[in-house]
Parts: structure tokens; C-alpha cells; sequence
């Protein structure tokens, strides 16, 4: 009767359970002894696997957020250099300052691998100043989260990718375009849509399935295509499957990219 109500502790998820009573026999013993034996290994070897998908969980992490597009720096540096030349004035300040912002968030001195809503937004906002020197009055960007969501923590990193992607394809074929960021909360998730609106074909919905799958592989994508599925996965490492990113159509021609 104790081995059989052993094991139905162990199947309730009791780990190492431990049989404490005295056998009657020799054989008993035994099976007493080996029971004990085997219930303290298998908890055991939860615990090192428990360890070793935490582990895994950041070494994944860490190398996703290595996955640096080096053309946003190489198209910065150029408008810098651009602006060294033709004016000179504080605007060049301005934008090495946004610059050192954005470095100092990719380099993570601080090794965070979360950090508050409110830093996050520091490192987007340098980057939209950036994006805004760039294309002027071509994109119109606007933000909307209530400051009571700046204590929030996220993934560093997390939006720029995503806020990226729809800049490039807010510029419609007219050559302008606008990208809204709002934020809120929604049964204890918080929420962050990037909208855009350049349009969704069924081939870009497509591209977005693979991309945002679960078996999706960053290895053997080519760096231009890695940033959103990066996300995505960061997402699910670090708060399980309910999270992640999805994109879809909003209203008319909005393109809606919600980071839950």
C-alpha cells in the first residue's frame, strides 16, 4: 500500500517523494529502498534538466539579440556625415546623440535582459529622431502609450525590429507614409501595436506565416529577413507560447504588428 500510494504522489507532480515507513521483510525493504532510490534520481534529473533549459533559454536569448542589421548604422553614419558636411550646426549633435542612445541599448553594458517600458521607449525615440532626419516630412510617426505603462518591463530591443520593418513598408509607392505606436494592457498582457499603413499582399502574408512559425529557423534566413522572427521567438522564450508577435490586417489599408 505505501508503493502504491508512493507513486500516486509522484504522478501529482511530488517529485523525490520519499517512503518513510518500515518494511515487514527483506523484499520489501528492497522495493522500499529501491523506490526511494529511484524517486530521489528522477527528481534529480528534473532539477539538471530544469537547469539546463534555463541554460538554453539564454543562451537562445543572447543569440538572438546578436542578430545586429548593420545597415541602420551604416545608413546613419552616412546621414551624419551628410549633415557634418552641409551644415554643421547642433542638429549634428543631435543626431550623434540619438546615435550614442541606440549603440548604448544594442551594446547592453548593463547585461539586462529586461528593462522598464520607459527605457525602451528612450532607445525608440532616438531611433524614430533618426528614421525622422531620414525621410522628413515623407513619414509622419505618432505615439499613444499612457505614461502608466512606462513601468512595464520588456525584452530590451524588442520594438526597434518591428518599428523597422514598418517603416519600410509604411512608405507607400507615393513616396510617403505614417507608422503609429500605441500601447495598453488586456488581461494582465500588455499589448504594443506598430501600425502602418503601406499595405499587406497575400504574398507578404505569406512571407510573414514562415517567418512568425513555430518552426521557424533564424539560422538559415538571411540577415535582412531575421529581425521580426527574433522578436517573435524572444517573446516566447521569455513568456511562453500565449506571447509572441503577430501581423495582420487592420482597417482599410492599416498593417498592424501587436507584440503581446
Amino acid at each position: 500500500t505505501a508503493l502504491m500510494d508512493g507513486a500516486a504522489e509522484i504522478e501529482r507532480g511530488k517529485l523525490g517523494y520519499q517512503l518513510a515507513c518500515k518494511a515487514s521483510s527483506r523484499e520489501f525493504q528492497y522495493l522500499t529502498d529501491s523506490f526511494n532510490h529511484m524517486s530521489g534520481q528522477l527528481q534529480n534529473q528534473f532539477n539538471r534538466l530544469y537547469q539546463e533549459e534555463l541554460a538554453l533559454r539564454d543562451a537562445q536569448i543572447k543569440a538572438l539579440q546578436a542578430h545586429i542589421n548593420p545597415h541602420f548604422l551604416n545608413n546613419t553614419l552616412e546621414i551624419i556625415n551628410w549633415e557634418a558636411r552641409m551644415s554643421g550646426d547642433a542638429k549634428v549633435s543631435k543626431m550623434i546623440e540619438a546615435l550614442s542612445t541606440v549603440l548604448d541599448a544594442a551594446l547592453d553594458r548593463h547585461k539586462s535582459p529586461e528593462v522598464r517600458l520607459a527605457e525602451e521607449m528612450r532607445y525608440v525615440s532616438a531611433y524614430l529622431y533618426i528614421i525622422d532626419q531620414r525621410f522628413g516630412r515623407r513619414l509622419s510617426i505618432t505615439t499613444d502609450i499612457p505614461e502608466a505603462l512606462m513601468d512595464c518591463r520588456v525584452p530590451r530591443l524588442i520594438l526597434q525590429p518591428v518599428i523597422e520593418n514598418a517603416v519600410e513598408h509604411g512608405i507607400g509607392p507615393g513616396g510617403h507614409g505614417t507608422v503609429a505606436l500605441r500601447g495598453r494592457l488586456d488581461g494582465g498582457f500588455l499589448i504594443l501595436d506598430i501600425e502602418n499603413d503601406g499595405g499587406l499582399s497575400e504574398q507578404d502574408e505569406a512571407h510573414i506565416a514562415r517567418l512568425l512559425s513555430r518552426g521557424y529557423d533564424a539560422d538559415r534566413e538571411s540577415s535582412g529577413n531575421i529581425g521580426i522572427a527574433n522578436v517573435n521567438l524572444r517573446l516566447r522564450i521569455l513568456y511562453g507560447g500565449d506571447c509572441g508577435l503577430t501581423i495582420f490586417r487592420g482597417e482599410g489599408q492599416q498593417v498592424v504588428a501587436r507584440l503581446r
